[in-house]
């Protein structure tokens, strides 16, 4: 009887007479996930959020066997209290990297932010098998994110921080040569990570010293044109020159040692390693994009240039970009404080 009533009344929430029928008790979770990744595919969603769809639900279901001792999770399974129950254990119990190699890192309890990011998938997931007729109920309609204190955005490295990086690379070095000027075109343009080691000789427009990136590229499917130095592009038609010397006819401005595509996450773990040996707390390539962002407006330039170079939708996110370090507000306020004017006039007696 319970189920009959829980079915009328999903049915009598619809609006279209087409939806599915509940079937929550039949859908487990994993077969419920393709479901929801079919019709994000079909709506052009790119690979590498389908990749985190199938991650985030990878982590929910690793709760549900290993801690709640579910093998097979059903819809009907993921209710609002289960999901509260998660949330505490990510916070309090979950190792950090725990399953993966080559992390050390094994601090209990993972960050709220980290925490947020899996909710709001999942809960995009809930309603979207709500609205279909999947499930009964959307579980994380009255489940609200952590609560965090604001945090502040990735800084930016010092000058001195730059050079010691850039001095640390041995140009003798094929790979170390390439990473220096993959530093060197994120410091002067302050692409995106992904942007940059994806760049091609076609995406350079000599005539203008511009970088064209696609919409199919960039994060926001904007089609932007990025402004580069001429050094820096000297630079970048050396390292193809010398790529295709070792490797063949190549368009692909980044390789690897093997003369394969170089990908983010490879140039991630060899700043890591060299955080290590130069003793940095951290160094990351989001860093560098932060680095130009602050330069840039110390430099002159403006912030709503800064925007469209810097491909933000929305001025408040390229603000909060900006990170001034202690020195930077110390050297700023002494050049600009209003108050030098009136402190050199001497009093009328």
């Amino acid at each position: 009887m319970r189920r009959r009533l829980i079915k009328e009344r999903v049915a009598k929430t619809k609006k279209k007479q087409d939806v599915t029928p509940y079937q929550g008790d039949e859908i487990n979770i994993e077969e419920a996930l393709e479901i929801f990744v079919r019709a994000k595919e079909a709506e052009g969603v790119r690979p590498r959020t389908i990749h985190a769809y199938h991650n985030h639900i990878g982590y929910l279901i690793d709760y549900f066997t290993e801690i709640k001792g579910v093998q097979k999770p059903f819809l009907d399974d993921l209710t609002s209290d289960l999901i509260r129950e998660y949330i505490t254990y990510q916070l309090t119990e979950k190792r950090r990297y725990e399953g993966e190699k080559g992390r050390k890192d094994k601090t209990v309890g993972l960050s709220p932010n980290t925490v947020n990011i899996r909710l709001r998938t999942l809960r995009t997931m809930c309603r979207f098998w709500y609205t279909e007729g999947l499930a009964a109920v959307n579980a994380m309609e009255n489940v609200k994110l952590v609560r965090t204190d604001e945090q502040p955005e990735v800084p930016g490295l010092s000058d001195k921080q730059v050079q010691t990086v850039i001095n640390s690379m041995d140009e003798k070095h094929y790979a170390e040569w390439r990473d220096k000027i993959l530093i060197l075109l994120l410091i002067d343009t302050g692409m995106r990570i992904n942007e940059a080691v994806s760049l091609t000789l076609s995406d350079i427009n000599f005539k203008d010293n511009m970088i064209v990136l696609s919409s199919e590229r960039t994060k926001n499917r904007r089609y932007r044109d990025v402004p580069v130095s001429l050094d820096v592009i000297k630079l970048l038609l050396e390292l193809n020159k010398e790529s295709q010397e070792y490797f063949g006819s190549t368009e692909q401005i980044f390789l690897n040692a093997y003369g394969e595509p170089f990908n983010s996450d490879s140039f991630r773990k060899r700043l890591n390693r060299l955080k290590s040996e130069l003793g940095m707390e951290r160094l990351s390539p989001h860093m560098f994009r932060h680095t130009f962002a602050r330069d840039y407006l110390l430099n002159g330039g403006d912030l709503f240039t800064l925007q469209k170079i810097l491909d933000h939708a929305d001025i408040k996110t390229t603000r909060k970009y900006i990170q001034m370090s202690k020195d930077h507000l110390r050297s700023q306020h002494k050049n600009y404080t209003p108050a030098r004017k009136y402190l050199k006039r001497k009093p009328k007696m």
